[in-house]
């Protein structure tokens, strides 16, 4: 019994220590940023904020 005792104690501290790991590196790894989208577009006129509804 002494030795089933043993080998769960390792293996319990064997996961804790790969939990407490994972939650570090979940801690202090930053996602790359994201690639920036696309530019304004050239045909539009940038002052334009109306929409493209046609009044009577």
């Amino acid at each position: 019994m002494h030795w089933f005792s043993t080998g769960l104690l390792i293996a319990l501290s064997a996961g804790t220590a790969a939990w407490a790991g994972w939650l570090l590196r979940r801690l202090f790894v930053v996602e790359p940023a994201a690639a920036p989208g696309p530019g304004p577009d050239p045909e539009r006129d940038p002052d334009d904020h109306h929409t493209e509804e046609q009044t009577p």
